[in-house]
């Protein structure tokens, strides 16, 4: 399985977010989405809103890079009525 690298960053700091083997780059996909979600439904978790969460590939490689940002305004947004 491939090593997938996640770090995040924000226009003066960087942290490493740990390395992870998954099946392929959709899985990396989803797991960045995943731990970006996971940040910002914690309430005590502090402001992520100006930072991102790349992830590359063992060979450096960019394979995504999340907004936490954006995805915050996401969660912002109206709550659909069912």
């Amino acid at each position: 399985m491939p090593l997938y690298y996640f770090e995040f960053t924000n226009v003066t700091h960087s942290s490493d977010g740990g390395a992870l083997d998954l099946a392929d780059d959709q899985a990396a996909r989803l797991e960045a989405e995943l731990e970006a979600s996971e940040l910002l439904s914690d309430p005590g978790g502090g402001d992520w809103s100006q930072w991102n969460l790349r992830v590359t590939d063992e060979a450096g490689r960019l394979v995504t890079s999340v907004s936490l940002s954006d995805m915050a305004e996401q969660y912002a947004g109206p709550v659909a009525m069912i």
